[in-house]
């Protein structure tokens, strides 16, 4: 049985969601599944009741985690695993060391939730900084790109995204059983081109047999590499601009309603719901982050996808 620890207090949108995004990763989980629920246990009991009045569910599959201490903005974000241990964030986390708990998923503040897993769970065997990847949709229906970092690191080294590129295919290979590609995320294809740190980075690569060499950001979507490594700054701006696809859409065919309609139904693939949570690499334990915004399809998929890297213990290759 796996034991989730999800954060029900942070996300835009309440508890309310978050558990409701649960429920509906019961119904399509392939494997059976415990959740600690951490947050304020009158609310959470409260949400559980009236769920209970139109939805058919075991309720002691759920435990209520009661989380009292509340974040302020005037608390340290790099502080908050020390000062707040009662805040429904560091408890979801805490929960792992604690051997009580699988995997964390979290809406919360990124910030928080990466200093708080670094601290708590400490990071893996040789990796010199945990990063943040994100799955991104390719041509080819079914085989999605593990992009990282995404916002853990806006500033590396060369070896800083060769750690990055180890973990992303390890993790890759370890959640899709499968052979992996690896590319370096530049400007060009050929060695000659692209900025200092990547060229080195490469040359740390060169000799692994899942490296591929560079890769151009048009073709991050093609399906050429199953993971594309960049520093932070690069990762978070284009995830962000792959998530702006449906409001781009929107504006183009403002008035033609149902082009759009099908435009959406068609590239469905590039909704940022689909993938849920991002993974958090590098650490002793599997931590995920969801959106602040996330609906309760988000949650269901973060849920989907935490339960697959428990299964496919993606995280043994950086434990030890």
């Amino acid at each position: 049985m796996i034991r989730l620890a999800v954060d029900v207090q942070s996300g835009d949108y309440g508890p309310d969601v978050t558990v409701r995004g649960i429920l509906d990763a019961r119904k399509a989980a392939s494997v059976p599944f415990v959740t600690y629920l951490c947050g304020n246990r009158d609310e959470i009991n409260h949400i559980l009741d009236d769920l209970e009045k139109t939805v058919s569910f075991d309720r002691s599959e759920f435990i209520v985690e009661h989380s009292s201490d509340l974040i302020s903005e005037e608390d340290w974000r790099s502080m908050v695993w020390k000062n707040r241990k009662g805040s429904s964030i560091v408890r979801c986390v805490s929960l792992q060391k604690e051997g009580k708990a699988d995997a964390s998923i979290s809406a919360g503040d990124t910030g928080i939730l990466i200093g708080t897993a670094l601290f708590i769970l400490g990071r893996g065997e040789g990796i010199s900084r945990p990063a943040l990847g994100a799955f991104i949709p390719t041509a080819t229906h079914g085989n999605p790109v593990l992009v990282l970092d995404v916002g853990a690191n806006l500033n590396c080294r060369a070896e800083h995204l060769a750690s990055f590129a180890q973990m992303g295919s390890s993790y890759v290979s370890r959640l899709f059983s499968k052979p992996v590609r690896t590319a370096l995320l530049n400007i060009g294809a050929e060695p000659s081109k692209g900025p200092k740190v990547v060229r080195d980075a490469a040359e740390l690569l060169e000799k692994k047999d899942w490296y591929t060499g560079f890769i151009e950001g048009n073709k991050v979507f093609s399906g050429d590499a199953d993971v594309v490594v960049c520093d932070g700054f690069l990762g978070n701006v284009l995830l962000k601009a792959c998530e702006s696809f449906y409001s781009l859409a929107a504006d183009f065919l403002a008035g033609n309603q149902s082009v759009l309609e099908l435009l959406i139904h068609k590239m469905d693939v590039l909704n940022p719901e689909n993938y849920g949570a991002v993974p958090f690499l590098g650490i002793r334990g599997t931590v995920l982050k969801a959106h602040g915004g996330s609906s309760v399809r988000s949650i269901r998929n973060a849920v989907l996808t935490a339960l697959g890297a428990v299964k496919n213990n993606v995280t043994e290759c950086w434990k030890n």
